[in-house]
């Protein structure tokens, strides 16, 4: 039973997803696609995006959750729009980790 003290799942990799990182010629693909839409709205706060502004290719499904790299799952969206919501993506993965490896933990009293 010492092995089974703590039980800790592991998540799997969504369907589709690979095991490479997205960059390089990736992004210059899905920025050239997008290039083509350009002006649309931003995917992330729906404010128009133009030629001469900062934006990136978004994926409208995160990558991170499944997404696919095709020219139907991308988007423009503008770099802060893109930034902050990675950073939130990242976050929320990184704090649900968290929690879960917490949730074990002993609560102490303090004595002083």
């Amino acid at each position: 039973m010492q092995g089974e003290l703590f039980h800790v799942e592991v998540p799997e990799r969504p369907q589709g997803g690979k095991a490479r990182r997205w960059g390089g010629n990736d992004s210059r693909k899905a920025r050239a696609i997008v290039a083509a839409m350009l002006p649309a709205p931003c995917t992330r706060c729906g404010n128009v995006v133009t030629e001469d502004m900062d934006w990136h290719a978004d994926h409208i499904q995160e990558h991170a959750f499944g997404g696919a790299s095709n020219a139907g799952n991308y988007g423009p969206a503008h770099a802060k729009c893109n930034t902050s919501a990675g950073g939130k993506i990242g976050a929320r993965i990184t704090n649900g980790h968290k929690q879960e490896n917490q949730s074990h933990r002993e609560r102490t009293v303090k004595w002083w």
